[in-house]
């Protein structure tokens, strides 16, 4: 028997058969022939993986698996078996747990923009948001402050990176706030003729003290990142009908 043979008949499988079928829905027969058929044993036991989160998800906030529209029950079962990094897997699971409790209200595009996370980008966006839910309005901090939620070692190139993906999936912002800062105003020394004292000639005027613009920014979290994020933690005993 397969690797693949083992795992389905193993009895973990089969503790997991129900909550499968009743999150497939009239799917369940054919998502049954695409799992045998198509999924080999490195998916599987990913699949297996994310089914136990969603359903001890589901378990903690008191809510029984319903059925999710094939429309997004097929694509997230398709990329999350492909995944075997447990924050993935984390943010798989929560967001098929928020789909089974408010189907109607999730967006397909959070499927998409999950897709293009990497394992270090996921880590740093749960940081990143477990950081942001303890600030007013979702406000994070400066670039140099945000990059001590990362690990040390990261190069700044890699943080750049990371950050520029989030901008680029419409995940987090720059908010730019223009400061003002004192200008010194330094003398500049003029020669002088022969036997005369040298002048000082200011580089500014007297109005010019204390007011040089400063363009500084933060970055914060967008509508679209932070319901993002609320789905992919999937519903909780505080919230049953999370905004997603």
């Amino acid at each position: 028997m397969s690797d693949a043979g083992e795992i389905i008949k193993s009895g973990a499988f089969d503790k997991l058969a129900d909550i499968v079928h009743k999150l497939a829905g009239p799917m369940a027969e054919e998502v049954g022939i695409l799992m045998a058929d198509k999924i080999k044993v490195y998916r599987l036991k990913n699949w297996v993986n994310v089914v136990r989160k969603t359903e001890k998800i589901l378990s903690e906030a008191n809510l029984a698996p319903n059925a999710v529209p094939p429309r997004i029950f097929l694509p997230i079962l398709e990329a999350s078996t492909l995944e075997n990094d447990e924050t993935l897997q984390d943010l798989w699971a929560g967001l098929l747990a928020s789909a089974s409790e408010k189907s109607d209200l999730l967006s397909p595009s959070f499927i998409e923009t999950l897709r293009q996370l990497t394992p270090s980008e996921a880590k740093a966006l749960s940081s990143f948001f477990h950081f942001a839910q303890t600030q007013s309005d979702f406000r994070l901090l400066s670039p140099d402050s945000i990059h001590l939620l990362f690990p040390p070692d990261m190069s700044d190139v890699t943080f750049r990176l990371i950050t520029e993906t989030f901008e680029r999936l419409g995940l987090i912002r720059r908010q730019y706030d223009l400061q003002q800062r004192r200008k010194p105003v330094t003398p500049v020394w003029m020669g002088a003729a022969p036997g005369q004292r040298a002048t000082p000639s200011w580089s500014g005027t007297i109005g010019d003290l204390g007011t040089l613009p400063e363009l500084t920014y933060e970055f914060e979290f967008t509508e679209y990142g932070v319901q993002f994020m609320k789905a992919c933690q999937g519903p909780s005993k505080e919230d049953k009908t999370p905004s997603i």
